[in-house]
Protein backbone atom coordinates (compact mmCIF):
# COMPACT_ATOMS: atom_id res chain seq x y z
CA UNK A 1 0.00 0.00 0.00
CA UNK A 2 1.81 3.42 -0.82
CA UNK A 3 1.71 5.99 1.10
CA UNK A 4 0.19 8.50 -1.04
CA UNK A 5 -3.05 6.30 -1.56
CA UNK A 6 -3.21 6.28 2.41
CA UNK A 7 -2.83 9.83 2.83
CA UNK A 8 -5.72 10.03 -0.18
CA UNK A 9 -7.66 8.30 1.47
CA UNK A 10 -7.06 9.87 4.87
CA UNK A 11 -7.97 13.19 3.25
CA UNK A 12 -11.09 11.93 1.53
CA UNK A 13 -12.62 9.99 4.80
CA UNK A 14 -11.56 13.65 6.85
CA UNK A 15 -13.98 15.89 4.65
CA UNK A 16 -16.15 12.94 4.05
CA UNK A 17 -16.76 12.81 7.78
CA UNK A 18 -16.26 17.23 8.65
CA UNK A 19 -18.77 18.81 9.45
CA UNK A 20 -20.24 20.87 6.39
CA UNK A 21 -21.52 24.54 6.58
CA UNK A 22 -24.79 25.53 4.67
CA UNK A 23 -27.05 28.11 4.88
CA UNK A 24 -30.33 26.85 7.38
CA UNK A 25 -33.52 27.94 6.69
CA UNK A 26 -35.72 29.63 9.61
CA UNK A 27 -38.32 27.13 10.50
CA UNK A 28 -40.95 29.39 11.99
CA UNK A 29 -44.18 26.72 12.05
CA UNK A 30 -45.25 23.17 11.58
CA UNK A 31 -48.43 21.84 9.98
CA UNK A 32 -48.95 18.55 11.41
CA UNK A 33 -51.59 16.05 9.78
CA UNK A 34 -52.58 12.08 9.66
CA UNK A 35 -52.09 11.27 5.60
CA UNK A 36 -53.18 7.81 4.98
CA UNK A 37 -52.96 7.02 8.73
CA UNK A 38 -49.43 7.84 8.83
CA UNK A 39 -48.51 10.73 11.40
CA UNK A 40 -46.48 13.40 9.40
CA UNK A 41 -45.16 16.82 10.13
CA UNK A 42 -44.03 19.51 7.30
CA UNK A 43 -42.18 22.92 7.79
CA UNK A 44 -43.04 26.10 7.61
CA UNK A 45 -39.72 27.61 6.13
CA UNK A 46 -38.19 31.02 5.24
CA UNK A 47 -34.93 32.41 3.89
CA UNK A 48 -35.07 35.93 4.49
CA UNK A 49 -37.81 37.30 3.06
CA UNK A 50 -38.16 34.59 0.49
CA UNK A 51 -40.92 31.33 1.73
CA UNK A 52 -43.79 29.99 -0.07
CA UNK A 53 -46.19 30.87 3.12
CA UNK A 54 -47.22 34.57 3.74
CA UNK A 55 -49.64 36.62 5.69
CA UNK A 56 -52.04 39.48 3.59
CA UNK A 57 -53.68 42.34 5.42
CA UNK A 58 -56.75 44.06 3.40
CA UNK A 59 -58.00 46.75 5.79
CA UNK A 60 -60.40 47.47 3.49
CA UNK A 61 -62.34 44.45 4.26
CA UNK A 62 -60.86 44.18 8.18
CA UNK A 63 -60.02 40.66 6.85
CA UNK A 64 -56.61 39.08 7.13
CA UNK A 65 -55.63 35.84 4.45
CA UNK A 66 -52.77 33.61 5.08
CA UNK A 67 -51.26 30.82 2.96
CA UNK A 68 -49.41 28.18 5.10
CA UNK A 69 -47.47 26.01 2.81
CA UNK A 70 -45.65 22.82 4.93
CA UNK A 71 -42.07 21.80 3.31
CA UNK A 72 -41.15 18.47 3.56
CA UNK A 73 -38.24 19.19 5.34
CA UNK A 74 -37.31 22.32 7.06
CA UNK A 75 -34.12 22.90 4.52
CA UNK A 76 -36.39 23.13 2.05
CA UNK A 77 -38.02 26.65 1.07
CA UNK A 78 -40.18 26.07 -2.03
CA UNK A 79 -40.71 22.49 -3.10
CA UNK A 80 -44.44 21.66 -3.79
CA UNK A 81 -43.60 17.12 -4.02
CA UNK A 82 -44.97 16.10 -0.68
CA UNK A 83 -46.04 19.46 -0.06
CA UNK A 84 -49.19 20.63 2.55
CA UNK A 85 -51.10 24.02 1.77
CA UNK A 86 -53.62 25.69 4.06
CA UNK A 87 -55.08 28.65 3.14
CA UNK A 88 -57.55 30.86 5.13
CA UNK A 89 -59.10 34.16 5.63
CA UNK A 90 -59.92 35.49 9.03
CA UNK A 91 -62.18 38.23 9.51
CA UNK A 92 -62.92 40.74 12.32
CA UNK A 93 -65.66 41.61 13.60
CA UNK A 94 -65.56 43.51 17.07
CA UNK A 95 -63.85 41.58 19.20
CA UNK A 96 -64.53 38.12 16.91
CA UNK A 97 -62.69 36.30 14.61
CA UNK A 98 -64.52 34.56 12.18
CA UNK A 99 -62.56 32.31 9.69
CA UNK A 100 -63.21 32.02 5.69
CA UNK A 101 -62.68 30.48 2.35
CA UNK A 102 -59.92 27.48 4.33
CA UNK A 103 -58.69 24.92 1.92
CA UNK A 104 -56.30 22.49 2.34
CA UNK A 105 -53.97 20.76 -0.47
CA UNK A 106 -51.69 17.99 -0.43
CA UNK A 107 -49.39 18.40 -3.01
CA UNK A 108 -48.64 14.29 -3.63
CA UNK A 109 -46.84 14.79 -6.90
CA UNK A 110 -46.30 18.57 -6.64
CA UNK A 111 -49.40 20.55 -8.82
CA UNK A 112 -49.55 17.44 -10.78
CA UNK A 113 -51.57 14.77 -8.52
CA UNK A 114 -52.81 14.99 -5.18
CA UNK A 115 -55.71 16.00 -2.54
CA UNK A 116 -57.85 18.93 -2.89
CA UNK A 117 -60.40 20.40 -0.04
CA UNK A 118 -61.54 23.56 -1.40
CA UNK A 119 -65.25 24.01 -1.21
CA UNK A 120 -67.49 25.68 1.03
CA UNK A 121 -67.86 23.55 4.43
CA UNK A 122 -65.66 20.88 3.28
CA UNK A 123 -62.97 21.54 6.05
CA UNK A 124 -63.50 22.08 9.58
CA UNK A 125 -61.37 24.70 11.02
CA UNK A 126 -60.74 25.85 14.61
CA UNK A 127 -58.83 29.19 14.99
CA UNK A 128 -57.04 28.76 18.76
CA UNK A 129 -54.58 32.25 18.88
CA UNK A 130 -54.61 34.59 16.73
CA UNK A 131 -52.57 37.89 18.16
CA UNK A 132 -49.68 40.00 16.94
CA UNK A 133 -46.20 38.89 18.99
CA UNK A 134 -42.87 40.32 18.67
CA UNK A 135 -43.43 42.00 15.27
CA UNK A 136 -45.15 38.82 13.61
CA UNK A 137 -48.75 37.11 13.66
CA UNK A 138 -49.01 33.57 15.88
CA UNK A 139 -51.69 31.27 14.11
CA UNK A 140 -52.44 28.16 16.00
CA UNK A 141 -55.64 25.91 15.22
CA UNK A 142 -56.74 22.52 13.82
CA UNK A 143 -58.57 21.40 10.80
CA UNK A 144 -60.54 18.11 9.78
CA UNK A 145 -61.17 17.19 5.96
CA UNK A 146 -62.39 14.95 3.64
CA UNK A 147 -60.25 15.89 0.14
CA UNK A 148 -60.96 14.60 -3.16
CA UNK A 149 -58.54 13.24 -5.46
CA UNK A 150 -57.08 15.19 -8.27
CA UNK A 151 -54.82 14.29 -11.44
CA UNK A 152 -54.50 18.09 -12.26
CA UNK A 153 -54.28 20.50 -8.94
CA UNK A 154 -53.97 23.59 -11.18
CA UNK A 155 -57.58 23.08 -12.59
CA UNK A 156 -59.08 22.41 -9.67
CA UNK A 157 -60.55 19.45 -11.31
CA UNK A 158 -61.58 16.72 -8.54
CA UNK A 159 -62.63 13.27 -8.54
CA UNK A 160 -65.21 13.11 -5.70
CA UNK A 161 -65.00 9.21 -5.84
CA UNK A 162 -61.46 8.45 -4.61
CA UNK A 163 -61.30 10.51 -0.82
CA UNK A 164 -59.03 10.65 1.78
CA UNK A 165 -59.56 11.89 5.30
CA UNK A 166 -56.73 14.70 6.48
CA UNK A 167 -57.03 15.36 9.64
CA UNK A 168 -54.07 18.18 11.47
CA UNK A 169 -53.55 21.00 13.45
CA UNK A 170 -50.88 24.07 12.54
CA UNK A 171 -49.23 26.48 14.76
CA UNK A 172 -47.09 29.38 13.16
CA UNK A 173 -45.43 32.91 14.19
CA UNK A 174 -45.10 34.39 10.92
CA UNK A 175 -41.92 37.21 10.94
CA UNK A 176 -43.33 40.56 9.85
CA UNK A 177 -41.36 40.02 6.48
CA UNK A 178 -43.98 37.42 5.67
CA UNK A 179 -46.41 40.07 6.44
CA UNK A 180 -47.84 42.53 3.45
CA UNK A 181 -50.29 45.17 3.92
CA UNK A 182 -53.08 45.78 1.10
Amino acid sequence: MSHLWFRQTALAAALFLAPTLCAAQDVFGTLTAKIEGTERSWFLTADGEQSQSHGLTIAVANMQSFSLWGQPTANTVAETKDSLLLKFDIMAVGSTTMPLNVSLTYLADGWASGWLANEEGQTTFALSTFEEVNGGVLVEGSFATTAYYSDNLVSSEVDPSQTMQIDGSFSATLPEALLQDQ
